[in-house]
């Protein structure tokens, strides 16, 4: 199971259903994110099981980002929701983003940020996608003609790569850019800095 789909679930589960009715439909797809304002390579002494691949690979290494995204890309639905990809890698999600439109994300592997595309694919659980799934949205997305953000962006924005033990200091780093970017999300801030301790 996915870190934030249980999350977005308990958070929806107390709404009301006046309140669920007044949900936006899911924007059309594929959509870029708008900018990258923070990323930060890393590497894990501990590598962890990913659940947002069907083939749940191992991450040792990867970039902690933030990303400034449309709000209603990310609005908290009780459905599948549009999966953030980079490159032919998915996104974790580490928290909802909405109503900030900052998302605290974790891009598992090698990827170049400056050389490949960053966007919300179709609606679906994270957990389903495989490399076929990547494949076809890539092909989705480079049709809709979502380029890469550009690289000296990315330069602009690169921090110092963390050198880490394993998930909990990299939850515990990304809780600190979720007080930063999203203080509206402070619950979800002091979660991840919990599971960080």
């Amino acid at each position: 199971m996915s870190t934030l789909r249980p999350f977005a679930i308990a958070v929806l589960a107390g709404l009301p259903a006046a309140a669920m009715a007044g949900v936006p439909p899911v924007p059309a797809t594929p959509a870029a994110v708008e900018d990258v304002v923070y990323a930060a390579p890393f590497r894990l002494k501990e590598g962890y099981v990913s659940d947002w691949r069907l083939e749940r690979p191992l991450v040792a290494r990867g970039h902690l980002v933030v990303l400034k995204v449309a709000p209603d890309l990310v609005y908290p639905r009780q459905t599948a929701e549009p999966v953030l990809y980079a490159g032919d890698q998915t996104v974790e999600r580490l928290n909802v983003g909405y109503p900030s439109g900052y998302v605290i994300g974790i891009v598992p592997g090698g990827v170049d940020l400056g050389l490949v595309p960053l966007w919300f694919g179709t609606p679906r659980l994270p957990e389903s996608v495989d490399a076929e799934v990547v494949r076809a949205e890539r092909s989705r997305a480079d049709a809709a003609g979502i380029r890469p953000v550009p690289p000296e962006r990315i330069l602009s924005v690169l921090r110092k790569p963390l050198d880490l033990a394993d998930k909990s200091d990299l939850l515990r780093e990304a809780g600190a850019l979720l007080q930063l970017y999203a203080p509206d999300e402070s619950d979800r801030a002091a979660v991840l800095s919990q599971k960080g301790r």
